[in-house]
């Protein structure tokens, strides 16, 4: 097996880190329980049953960001 040059690292090195960085930011954003976070959302007239708790949701909107929520009705 052939040493890695120092190009080959650094390419490397970058792309974990890329990885590594798209991981945290997706993690931050899409993960559970972040209903509540917009202060300018309002709510829609969508109303919906989630199929996983059975519970009816209201689509909230905040049109600076563009922002859905989805919180319990």
């Amino acid at each position: 097996m052939a040493a890695l040059g120092g190009l080959e690292l650094v390419v490397i090195l970058a792309v974990v880190v890329l990885i590594i960085a798209c991981a945290v930011v997706g993690w931050d954003r899409y993960r559970p329980g972040r209903a509540g976070t917009s202060p300018g959302a309002h709510p829609t007239d969508e109303v919906f049953i989630d199929p996983e708790t059975g519970r009816r949701k209201r689509v909230w909107f905040d049109p600076a960001s563009g922002v859905r929520e989805y919180r319990d009705d």
